[in-house]
C-alpha cells in the first residue's frame, strides 16, 4: 500500500512521461534575430490570429487545428510519411523534424511503436514553449520521447549519421538556399534513411502559364524567367521550386524518390531515400 500524501514509483515514473524536457538553445538571442525571417515567426500578436494557436488548449482550438490540417491537406500527406515511417523494420527510429512549428507532426510520430524519440528544430520561442506543449497533449502525444531544440535547420547539432528520417511539414521551400539545407541533412541522415517532405507549394505549367499572363496584362511585360515570375516572399521565406528543381536537388545528394504524389494542383510531397552504405 502507498503512503498517503507520497507518490508511488509508478506514479512518478508516469509524472515524468507526461512532462516535456527544457527546451535546448541552439542560439542565442543575436544569432536568432540574424535569421531573414525570425522576427516575422517570433511576432506573438500576428501568431494569435493564426489557425496554430492553440495556447488555451481547448477543443475548440483543437477541432480549428484540425480542420485547417484537413482542408490545406497537410494531414492527408502525413498519414502517407506516417505509413511509411511505420513500416520500417526498425524498433527505435530516430525522427528529426525540422522547422517543426507548433510539434503537431512530432507528436504524432511519437505515439509510433517503432520510434524511440522526435527532436523537433524550430526558431519560434512561443511555437516551442506555449504551443508544442499543448499540441503534445491534444494529440496525445508521448512527452518521454519529444526533444525540442531552437534553432535553426542549416545547422542542426546532432551528430553525423545520427537520424533515421528527416521530416519537414510546408517548411523545405522556406530554405533560400536548398542546397546547403540538404548538404546539413545529408551530415545527420543515416544510410538507408529518408528524407520526407510534405505540403511543398506546386508550381505546375499552369500556374507557370497564369503567371505569364498576369505579367503581360498588368505590367505589359512578356516574362517566362521564373524566378522573376516567382520571386521569394522575404518576410515569410517562401521561396518557389519547380517539381524538375526538387528532383534535382535530390540528384546532388544521389537520393532516390520512392514517393511523390501531387494533391489537388496545390501541395506535393516527397519521400526520398539517402543509399545505404
Amino acid at each position: 500500500m502507498n503512503t498517503p500524501g507520497l507518490e508511488s514509483n509508478h506514479d512518478s515514473a508516469r509524472a515524468k512521461d507526461d512532462e516535456l524536457r527544457p527546451i535546448v538553445k541552439w542560439l542565442d538571442e543575436e544569432a536568432l534575430s540574424s535569421i531573414y525571417t525570425s522576427q516575422y515567426w517570433n511576432d506573438l500578436s500576428a501568431e494569435q490570429s493564426k489557425e496554430w494557436w492553440i495556447a488555451d488548449g481547448g477543443e475548440a482550438a483543437y477541432e480549428r487545428l484540425r480542420a485547417s490540417l484537413d482542408e490545406v491537406g497537410l494531414m492527408a500527406e502525413y498519414r502517407i510519411a506516417e505509413a511509411y515511417i511505420a513500416k520500417l523494420p526498425h524498433s527505435d527510429l530516430k525522427i528529426a523534424d525540422l522547422a517543426s512549428g507548433i510539434g503537431w507532426a512530432s507528436s504524432q510520430f511519437s505515439k509510433l511503436p517503432n520510434v524511440s524519440s522526435v527532436h523537433a528544430v524550430e526558431i519560434s520561442h512561443h511555437r516551442l514553449e506555449l504551443l508544442f506543449p499543448q499540441a503534445v497533449r491534444l494529440f496525445k502525444g508521448k512527452a518521454a520521447k519529444l526533444n525540442r531544440n531552437l534553432g535553426s535547420f542549416y545547422n542542426l547539432q546532432f551528430a553525423n549519421l545520427s537520424m533515421d528520417i528527416v521530416f519537414l511539414s510546408s517548411a523545405f521551400h522556406h530554405a533560400s538556399n536548398p542546397l546547403r539545407l540538404l548538404t546539413e541533412i545529408d551530415r545527420v541522415l543515416k544510410p538507408g534513411g529518408a528524407l520526407i517532405l510534405i505540403g511543398e507549394v506546386f508550381i505546375g505549367r499552369k500556374h507557370i502559364l497564369r503567371r505569364i499572363l498576369k505579367k503581360l496584362l498588368l505590367e505589359r511585360k512578356y516574362c517566362t524567367n521564373f524566378n522573376e515570375l516567382f520571386p521569394p516572399d522575404q518576410v515569410l521565406g517562401d521561396h518557389y521550386y519547380r517539381v524538375g528543381d526538387y528532383h534535382k536537388f535530390f540528384q546532388t545528394v544521389d537520393y532516390k524518390v520512392m514517393k511523390y504524389r501531387v494533391q489537388n494542383n496545390q501541395t506535393c510531397m516527397f519521400i526520398a531515400e539517402k543509399p545505404a552504405a
